[in-house]
């Protein structure tokens, strides 16, 4: 049984292979925009040959690489190869921590609404962080709001980073059981065994894909992936000030806590504690959620509903999205600007809302706002009154002692129609 149990590594080894042929694959269709991410992974699924089982290869891919670079740690353990061969126990610990990363970043470059509600977490998590929390936020966006920046940014992130990051940590242990996948037989078996799991998987469950962000509707229930259900769980029964630490600050010191073990006292102890105490709080999570949306009948049915509307997107053929040109000139329906927006925002964003700059602050245009997540006119509206709760940063600044009500609903109106 042991020897058995020793193949985790093989598995490991095969499924980070099946990432990074299937993720090149994908590269070759994708478009870091937001405006076109959602259209270019619609092509994937419905027009490139063998889209959609390649898509979905990599999606479960990463869950099932997550879950067995897990059980490689605790394979390791068991063994104390932390004793006996620390750089292949802190390799072990790496790859875990890199493929947990890939799998944050990557959740969100499809650019449905599951990956815009992740990427809000993720923006919440980091602007949490103590102390650097605000410059955290401002580098993993690449700006004051989401837009093209942050998704172009997870696409580096996701692709080049981290990979080269994997393939050092793997290259130093060139010669270790991890990337040792046909070793012997057993570990040949194994690895073959999920492989072809996998593969069967992938063909019976396309990867999902949710509605496009412009498109969700206030009724929609996002859920992350299997890998991080226990944290969207977690994160429900703690304050959104210790959210940060829970999400990002303990995870990270449990990791390096578990990276130093070879030079600790009381090793088996500590490890023991550190990996129960892990497989508890997940499975736990993880369960409770599931649980939960099971046994609430609005949410069963919401999330049925949604699943039913996707199959439906699924089966229709591919739509282009259509490219307008940069240049053009904002449609003459929104009418001319308000004297209330000319007073108080033309500086800034212009007089036709086309963007401009002030000093060393660069404003951005506000044709076509209303396309981009949370900028109906009741959001602009309310963003005037608290442009932190939307995620801006100062330059902007809180209109509620400047403007009355009306005009800011006013301005709001007239941003909404404001469209090439």
């Amino acid at each position: 049984m042991k020897k058995w149990i020793e193949t985790t590594g093989g598995v490991v080894a095969i499924l980070l292979l099946v990432q990074f042929f299937t993720g090149v694959l994908l590269a070759f269709y994708y478009v870091p925009s937001v405006d076109h991410a959602h259209t270019t992974v619609s092509y994937i699924e419905k027009v490139v040959s063998s889209g959609s089982w390649i898509r979905s290869l990599h999606h479960y891919g990463s869950q099932w690489l997550t879950l067995f670079a897990f059980l490689h740690i605790v394979q390791l353990f068991l063994t104390e190869t932390y004793v006996a061969s620390k750089t292949q126990w802190i390799a072990a610990i790496l790859i875990f921590a890199l493929v947990m990363a890939a799998g944050g970043t990557g959740y969100s470059l499809p650019w449905d609404a599951r990956a815009f509600f992740s990427t809000r977490v993720a923006e919440g998590l980091m602007a949490g962080l103590p102390f650097v929390g605000r410059n955290a936020r401002l580098w993993l966006l690449g700006g004051n709001e989401i837009s093209t920046l942050t998704l172009s940014r997870f696409f580096a992130i996701h692709v080049l980073v981290i990979p080269a990051f994997l393939t050092t940590v793997v290259v130093i242990r060139l010669f270790g059981s991890i990337i040792v996948p046909f070793s012997n037989l057993r570990s040949a078996i194994v690895v073959g065994v999920v492989f072809l799991a996998l593969a069967l998987w992938s063909l019976k469950h396309p990867a999902p894909l949710g509605p496009a962000v412009s498109e969700v509707s206030a009724e929609y229930l996002p859920r992350p992936g299997a890998q991080f259900l226990w944290l969207y769980q977690t994160l429900k029964y703690i304050p959104g000030g210790v959210g940060s630490l829970a999400g990002v600050v303990l995870p990270g010191m449990v990791l390096l806590l578990l990276a130093l073990l070879p030079w600790l006292k009381s090793q088996r102890l500590i490890g023991r504690s550190v990996l129960g105490a892990g497989v508890v709080m997940i499975s736990l999570m993880t369960t409770v959620s599931y649980l939960s949306d099971r046994r609430d009948p609005k949410t069963r049915a919401q999330l049925s509903k949604q699943a039913a509307q996707e199959e439906a997107v699924r089966r229709e053929p591919f739509k282009p999205a259509m490219i307008t040109s940069a240049s053009a000139t904002p449609d003459a329906a929104a009418g001319n600007p308000p004297d209330v927006y000319i007073k108080f925002c033309a500086q800034c964003h212009g007089a036709s809302g086309e963007g401009g700059r002030q000093g060393p602050f660069r404003f951005p245009p506000l044709v076509n706002v209303s396309t981009k997540p949370r900028r109906t006119a009741d959001d602009i509206a309310a963003l005037l009154k608290d442009p932190t709760a939307y995620g801006l940063q100062p330059p902007m600044t809180s209109f509620a002692t400047k403007l009355t009500e009306d005009q800011m609903r006013e301005i709001a109106g007239w941003l909404v129609k404001l469209k090439r």
